[in-house]
């Protein structure tokens, strides 16, 4: 049984934007990334190297997965009940994720602490 469960944030119309993020990269980088969400899922602490908090925001995570020399950045948010909700994602550029991407995370954040009903489970592609 795993640790952590893994959700995506879903907007009211339907639409999934980490899905939609994760479909775009190259089909190899989709693999490692679910993989190290898989590895993640079975254990209790995760490393720092493998998650931190992004800078500037107070509820917003990435984790730092490098696949290729690519910096892929899943963003997410801990939530209740061993829970771990990803809100975007993105491709990190010379220490920087766009900032639109950031600003996104974290209207999606806030949104889900007034309706928290917008997630569905992560789907492992």
């Amino acid at each position: 049984m795993p640790w952590w469960i893994f959700y995506d944030f879903v907007e009211p119309s339907g639409r999934n934007p980490f899905y939609e993020w994760l479909i775009e990269v190259p089909p190899e980088a989709q693999a490692f990334v679910d993989a190290r969400i898989l590895q993640m899922a079975g254990l209790r602490r995760w490393s720092d190297k493998w998650i931190s908090k992004y800078r500037g925001t107070d509820k917003i995570f990435e984790l730092r997965i490098t696949h290729m020399k690519v910096q892929y950045r899943p963003l997410g948010m801990y939530a209740p009940n061993r829970s771990f909700i990803f809100l975007a994602g993105a491709i990190e550029k010379d220490w920087k994720i766009p900032r639109e991407t950031i600003d996104a995370a974290v209207r999606r954040q806030k949104l889900l602490e007034l309706e928290p009903d917008h997630v569905r489970p992560h789907r492992f592609y």
